[in-house]
């Protein structure tokens, strides 16, 4: 079976938006969607990158793309206000459901709290606790649990040290996407994804 490996961050528009989408592409196809959590944050720093925002003309168009992309799509999108947010918690907890096997409802949950619901963390200095203790219940983990294994020592080295493989292997961006070793990097390079399955 085939398998596309995909680069994400709970920050990243365009990982919301590539998701639904890159999971349609390997049912129709019948490969396999493995989701793969990084810190974009580090991504960046350590590739050389910087976030659109950080550029304000291309941050400004950005945000009319992201919807233009949302509106293609058919999805719901509420933009987070201010963005970008914080997501170092978010992204170790999703480590640490990814151990326990219960990723996929942590990326659901947390991607429509995020982007559909208006729910992210407020900002880059915000407290994550409150959202993914929301996350937790929906998925039906215990919230203090979820919040205690994200503030381990293990948890967030195990953050850290697939931030760094990903950046490794090629990433500098999210969503990037791997069918075998050849990537791609960008919501809207997804044909070529489906071209490479096919």
């Amino acid at each position: 079976m085939k398998t596309v490996e995909f680069y994400y961050d709970l920050v990243s528009p365009y990982s919301y938006l590539a998701r639904g989408r890159v999971a349609g592409i390997c049912e129709s196809v019948g490969a396999e969607l493995v989701m793969r959590p990084a810190f974009l944050g580090g991504v960046h720093k350590l590739s050389g990158n910087q976030a659109p925002v950080a550029v304000p003309l291309k941050g400004r168009h950005a945000v009319k793309d992201i919807h233009r992309w949302a509106r293609y799509y058919g999805l719901a999108m509420r933009f987070p206000e201010p963005f970008p947010f914080r997501t170092m918690t978010t992204m170790r907890a999703a480590v640490y459901c990814e151990e326990i096997g219960r990723l996929d409802e942590f990326n659901r949950e947390a991607f429509r709290l995020y982007w559909e619901e208006g729910g992210a963390p407020e900002g880059l200095e915000a407290d994550e606790s409150g959202p993914l203790k929301e996350v937790a219940r929906r998925v039906g983990l215990d919230p203090e649990e979820l919040l205690d294994a994200a503030g381990t020592d293990r948890v967030k080295v195990r953050l850290k040290e697939k931030t760094e493989a990903a950046v490794e292997r090629g990433v500098f961006g999210m969503p990037t996407f791997f069918v075998g070793e050849e990537m791609f990097w960008g919501n809207d390079r997804l044909h070529f994804v489906q071209e490479a399955l096919r």
